[in-house]
């Protein structure tokens, strides 16, 4: 009798250790998914069709299918999604310019590709080209966090005004409600093919590698994993497939004289 009313209260014990041992490994599974962040920013990330695309968002989509791992995509303001990645452990930023001031706040991935940062203004305009008839006389759009804060404080401009997207920076130049804008070469590029009314006033030289930042406290075999998956799709051709497919050319020099 013993015996007998004994099995039902092992039966309940093991079936409690199961689901133990089954909510740890859903814990661990969850605890190791990357969470990949974004913004809206042609031609290197923006919805279609209700999914994230471009330049950047279909390689790093491959990088984790490649490497078989867990992940979300989510598009945000690019300051929301930059202090995501600056503060939560398994999330990573892209497209993401590598600047010094930068270096040391994310684990980097990389090269996503790169640009070249350009000072635009709306067409017709009679905003001089020079740089040093330009700096301190005239109001530059920009996005918050944006690598083009970076550039132009190092060139000297003061008057900086900060949006939440690019989308909104380019409104507001076309609408005449700021002087210039600072933004990617390759997003110049797309915009004048679709129409836009602008005009390139200056390109800053230097093309800066773009890249995934990841928060450095992100489980290292995953990111040496991300590492691997982006060599591989530069390897065997991928990533030029990739920039040939949304800029129409598989060169960023290409690109660059072009403009």
């Amino acid at each position: 009798m013993l015996t007998s009313g004994l099995k039902p209260l092992r039966n309940a014990i093991s079936s409690f250790g199961l689901i133990c041992g089954l909510l740890a490994v859903l814990e661990q599974a969850q605890a190791t998914e990357i969470h990949l962040v974004t913004e809206n920013y042609p031609p290197f990330n923006f919805m279609q069709d209700g999914e994230i695309v471009g330049l950047g968002a279909d390689q790093v989509r491959e990088i984790m299918i490649r490497e078989n791992i867990e992940y979300t995509m989510e598009m945000l303001p690019w300051s929301r999604a930059f202090w995501l990645a600056e503060n939560r452990k398994n999330h990573c930023v892209f497209t993401t310019a590598y600047t010094p001031a930068r270096a040391e706040t994310f684990a980097w991935i990389s090269p996503l590709g790169g640009a070249e940062l350009f000072l635009i203004k709306k067409a017709g305009s009679q905003i001089p080209s020079g740089l040093a008839d330009i700096v301190g006389e005239f109001s530059v759009g920009t996005q918050r966090s944006d690598y083009a804060e970076y550039v132009l404080k190092t060139q000297g401009f003061g008057s900086i005004d900060y949006f939440d997207d690019v989308e909104t920076v380019i409104r507001q130049l076309v609408q005449e409600r700021l002087h210039l804008a600072a933004i990617s070469s390759m997003t110049f590029h797309t915009l004048v093919q679709q129409g836009v009314e602008i005009e390139l006033v200056h390109g800053f030289g230097d093309i800066i590698g773009n890249a995934l930042a990841c928060n450095p406290e992100t489980d290292e075999v995953l990111l040496q994993r991300m590492q691997n998956g982006l060599d591989s799709i530069i390897t065997d051709g991928f990533q030029a497939d990739i920039l040939k497919k949304y800029t129409g050319t598989a060169s960023l020099s290409a690109l660059k004289d072009e403009n």
